[in-house]
């Protein structure tokens, strides 16, 4: 429920990381003969380097960007995810609710459904209102017209509980966990 592109977060993550392990690399071996001694046999590394002044601002300067850079964009990222599932005010006295209570409820009512592996609820501000991610995950060839019904009468209690309706996105999933995971049994 982010606004930014999976694929290309890693190939910047993956980019930047390699840049990083370069230039440490690099001036690793400018500054410790250890590492000049263990990058010798692969990289020819100039006995002295005269570097002008202005080189170094230039460099400074690119490095400063890169930092603003990467700040913006870890700053920008995964916008909306929030713990406050419901905020209510009556004159000066004002209602929170944490999402902890929204995932209780969840799980309470889920919990004896034997075909959901799991659940998890997420609660996301949306142009500024709040919505609610439920991922269910349903056990490797489960009923999910029984998990569908499990999840709507557990999306009723919690606008019951809630006195209110809240925006919910369920995603129902069958992965791994689902296909390894064993039968619960009640001893």
């Amino acid at each position: 429920m982010t606004s930014s592109n999976r694929t290309l977060n890693r190939l910047i993550l993956f980019v930047l990381g390699l840049v990083a392990v370069v230039v440490g690399l690099a001036m690793g071996a400018g500054v410790l003969p250890a590492v000049r001694d263990a990058l010798e046999p692969y990289v020819r590394f100039p006995s002295e380097v005269e570097v002008p002044a202005a080189s170094l601002w230039i460099v400074a300067s690119a490095c400063l960007v890169v930092v603003v850079l990467a700040l913006v964009w870890v700053l920008t990222r995964g916008r909306g995810g929030t713990a406050v599932a419901v905020r209510e005010a009556a004159g000066d006295d004002e209602v929170t609710v944490n999402v902890a209570l929204v995932r209780d409820v969840v799980d309470h009512e889920l919990d004896g459904v034997h075909d959901v592996v799991s659940s998890k609820v997420d609660v996301y501000t949306v142009r500024k209102h709040r919505a609610a991610r439920l991922r269910v995950a349903v056990r490797r060839g489960g009923d999910a017209v029984t998990v569908l019904e499990a999840v709507d009468a557990a999306i009723a209690t919690l606008d019951r509980t809630l006195g209110r309706q809240l925006p919910v996105l369920v995603h129902l999933s069958g992965g791994t966990r689902s296909a390894v995971s064993k039968a619960k049994r009640v001893v």
